[in-house]
């Protein structure tokens, strides 16, 4: 490929990226064998079927920013959140994410790796907060959010990391009331109130 044409596709990169669909590349003239060429050169890379990053753009990228750009509607959860509100210090495998329990499942990108979680709609918006990055906003579920899904899920996920979430969690900042509303409206206030009580 000529050096001008890889110029061209840099420049589209700038303007439409960090993360940029196969349909942009094809309003910009680069047909499939284009894309081809650019991915074996090393210019471009693949996040999943149809989304591409700018090599060197790709490598500035967080894993989470990778999976916000090609799953917009996602919120991080669970051991995501943890670690990124520092409420543990083991580095997860995977990220985590949420979306509404009616929305179909998404093509998940090709790395990092992600693990689902679903929502009903009348809770999935609780504690849901935009966190600046590099090169975009990305959702993510709150201290006090994060604390309730560990308990909610504590038969999944054992109720000894929930204590453990809860700890650190009661060892930093702190909203007990939030807490308390956010656990009333998932429905196991009464299952994280001892376990409160008895850190405070």
């Amino acid at each position: 490929m000529k050096e001008q044409r890889i110029k061209k596709a840099e420049a589209v990169f700038s303007a439409a990226g960090p993360v940029v669909r196969n349909a942009i590349l094809r309003q910009n003239s680069f047909c499939s064998k284009d894309v081809s060429e650019l991915a074996a050169a090393g210019y471009i890379t693949k996040i999943k079927t149809g989304y591409y990053a700018w090599s060197s753009t790709f490598e500035k990228l967080s894993d989470i920013e990778i999976v916000s750009l090609v799953i917009p509607n996602c919120v991080f959860t669970l051991k995501t959140a943890a670690q990124f509100h520092n409420l543990t210090s083991v580095i997860p495998a995977t990220i985590d994410i949420a979306l509404p329990s009616d929305m179909r499942n998404p093509v998940l990108p090709d790395y990092p790796p992600v693990v689902i979680y679903k929502s009903i709609n009348k809770i999935y918006k609780i504690g849901m907060e935009e966190i600046p990055m590099r090169y975009n906003c990305v959702k993510m579920y709150d201290r006090e959010r994060t604390v309730c899904e560990f308990f909610r899920m504590r038969l999944q996920f054992g109720e000894d990391i929930a204590l453990e979430i809860l700890k650190n969690y009661m060892s930093g900042t702190k909203n007990i009331q939030k807490l308390y509303e956010y656990a009333d409206a998932i429905q196991i206030k009464g299952v994280i109130k001892p376990y409160v009580e008895a850190l405070i």
